[in-house]
C-alpha cells in the first residue's frame, strides 16, 4: 500500500513539478546605459555587444532558473569638463587664475557576466510562449580602454593685457592624448537583471527574442576615488536554445 502510495505522489509530483535542462547560445547588441555621480557634458552611447552561452533549468510548467556566461562589450564617447582656481607667485606677485581642462574620449569597457534569472511563461502554447525575467548577476571586468584628447587652458592670466589680450582669455597650454591612469575600474562588478522575450518552437529546440536591462548596484570606479560610477545596458538578444 505504501509503494502504491509512493508511486502515485511520484507520479503526481512529475506532473506537477516537470525538470527540464537545456542549453543554448544568444548573440545581440547592448545599448550603454551608465550612471554617474559627476555631470557629463556629453555622452553619446555606441552598440557594443553582448554574446555568451545559457543554461535553462526547467522546474515547473510556468517557472525555470536561467543561468550562463556572458562577454560584453559597452562603448560610449564623452566629454567631460571640469574647473578649479589655480595660482602661481612669481617673487612679490601673486597670479591668481582658472583651470579649466576638458576631456573628450571614447570608453570601451567589457566584462565577463554570470546572470542568475527566474523565468515565469505568463503565456504559454504548444508552439510558443511569452516570458519575463527578473535577478542578478556578477561581472569580472576583462579590459578598460580609455581613448582621446586632454586639454588643459588657464583664464584670467594678469600678463595677458600686455599682450592685447582680455584676462577672460582662455589660454590653451597643454594639449595630448588621455593620460591612461586618468580613470580606473575594480575589477567586480554586481547589478539587477530584468527583461523579457518570446521563444518559438523551432525543430528540436527553441528560437527566443528578448530585451533585456540591467543596472550595477556597485561602484565600480576605483580611479578618481571620490566620483561614483555604475554600470549599465539595455540588451537586444537572439539565441537557440537546444
Amino acid at each position: 500500500m505504501r509503494a502504491q502510495l509512493f508511486l502515485i505522489v511520484s507520479c503526481l509530483w512529475a506532473q506537477i513539478m516537470p525538470t527540464r535542462w537545456s542549453a543554448g547560445i544568444q548573440v545581440g547588441l547592448n545599448i550603454p546605459a551608465y550612471r554617474s555621480s559627476e555631470p557629463v557634458e556629453k555622452a553619446v552611447v555606441l552598440p557594443g555587444f553582448t554574446g555568451g552561452v545559457i543554461i535553462r533549468r526547467e522546474v515547473s510548467s510556468r517557472w525555470a532558473l536561467v543561468s550562463g556566461l556572458y562577454f560584453s562589450q559597452r562603448n560610449s564617447d564623452y566629454l567631460v569638463r571640469e574647473s578649479y582656481q589655480g595660482d602661481t607667485t612669481v617673487g612679490n606677485t601673486r597670479d591668481e587664475y582658472i583651470v579649466h581642462i576638458s576631456n573628450d574620449g571614447r570608453l570601451r569597457l567589457a566584462h565577463l557576466e554570470i546572470p542568475v534569472l527566474a523565468e515565469w511563461s505568463f503565456m504559454r502554447t504548444e508552439y510558443n510562449r511569452s516570458y519575463l525575467l527578473f535577478g542578478f548577476h556578477a561581472g569580472y571586468k576583462l579590459f578598460m580602454r580609455n581613448s582621446g584628447r586632454t586639454q588643459v587652458a588657464l583664464e584670467g592670466l594678469d600678463f595677458l593685457p600686455l599682450f592685447g589680450f582680455s584676462p577672460q582669455t582662455r589660454l590653451i597650454v597643454a594639449e595630448g592624448p588621455i593620460q591612461p591612469g586618468r580613470i580606473e575600474f575594480r575589477r567586480g562588478d554586481i547589478g539587477i537583471w530584468f527583461g523579457g522575450g518570446n521563444c518559438y518552437r523551432m525543430g528540436k529546440g527553441e528560437m527566443n527574442f528578448e530585451i533585456r536591462a540591467w543596472t550595477g548596484i556597485l561602484n565600480i570606479f576605483r580611479i578618481p576615488a571620490d566620483q561614483k560610477f555604475y554600470n549599465g545596458s539595455v540588451m537586444f538578444l537572439a539565441g537557440y536554445n537546444f
